[in-house]
């Protein structure tokens, strides 16, 4: 003879069904659903998430592909955002940082192609890897004078972004980090650096002006490959930085580059200059 199920069955089947459908329709996040995020929506009609401080890391891929997710803030306490944690959130506009961050991982921000502005809080020295590769929204970000080190592709494809601040004290830059920010009109790389890697700055269609740093570092190869309106590039090391492998700064395609862009040095340098490898292609007749 079958039974119906008591109440208190019942109910607890509804609340367990309720759990699971909370942690399975959050996009492969991990943690349970009370211990993990807040979740509301606000008058404008946004989906809004509040990351607790309890939580002290977000984990990795925590919140991949969730197309639904239009703002987060992470609370103060949280240390750590774990790689490609906000991969393919493509409605995500706002986020908030708390001052105690001190990690973010891998591409942690890649693909979050509605992401305007991003404002890195101070305990962040090394904006890692893609972190926003691919953020076509994104036109400004904030750069504590704390960073060091930008990694291999960090903003590349960020079409939008049209000015970079780079720290004062930045000592590396990897290759492709700035990779067709087809909208950068300007950059100074600061004499701090110690390694500018190739390709930083290649594919930016509308960059006008360059200073690089007053040392003489070795520079990275190809730097400003497909750059067609590059017009100035200051150089103020007294003494000419040499090229990896002794790359040009252009392809070799873009010889008249040498002609159109201004190559703006110390007077007392050009005789150095005029001789030095690359560096040469500016004086040629």
């Amino acid at each position: 003879m079958n039974k119906k199920p008591s109440n208190f069955l019942y109910a607890c089947g509804l609340v367990l069904s309720l759990s699971l459908f909370c942690v399975i329709s959050m996009s492969g996040q991990t943690l349970p659903f009370d211990s993990m995020v807040n979740f509301k929506e606000d008058g404008a009609g946004d989906y809004s998430v509040v990351w607790p401080a309890k939580e002290r890391e977000i984990p990795a891929y925590q919140f991949k592909d969730d197309t639904q997710l239009e703002k987060i803030v992470i609370s103060e306490g949280v240390v750590s955002i774990g790689e490609y944690a906000f991969l393919g959130c493509k409605n995500l506009k706002e986020v908030v940082l708390p001052s105690t961050l001190k990690n973010i991982g891998e591409g942690a921000f890649r693909e979050c192609t509605s992401l305007i502005s991003l404002d890195i809080p101070r305990g962040v020295t090394k904006i890692p890897a893609y972190m926003c590769v691919w953020d076509s929204a994104l036109q400004y970000v904030n750069l504590p004078s704390t960073v060091v080190d930008i990694g291999r592709g960090a903003f590349s494809f960020c079409k939008s972004l049209q000015e970079i601040k780079l720290p004062s004290r930045l000592k590396h830059i990897g290759p492709n980090a700035f990779n067709r920010c087809e909208s950068l009109k300007e950059v100074v790389v600061p004499d701090s650096m110690e390694e500018l890697e190739s390709y930083a700055f290649a594919g930016c269609h509308a960059l006008r002006k360059a200073t690089l740093p007053a040392n003489n570092k070795m520079l990275g190869e190809l730097i400003f490959i497909e750059c067609p309106n590059l017009r100035e590039i200051v150089c103020l090391s007294p003494n000419p930085p040499v090229f990896d492998c002794d790359s040009p700064l252009f392809d070799w395609s873009e010889e008249d580059m040498y002609k159109k862009c201004k190559l703006t040095i110390l007077p007392s340098s050009k005789s150095k200059y005029k001789k030095a490898i690359v560096w040469n292609l500016f004086f040629s007749e």
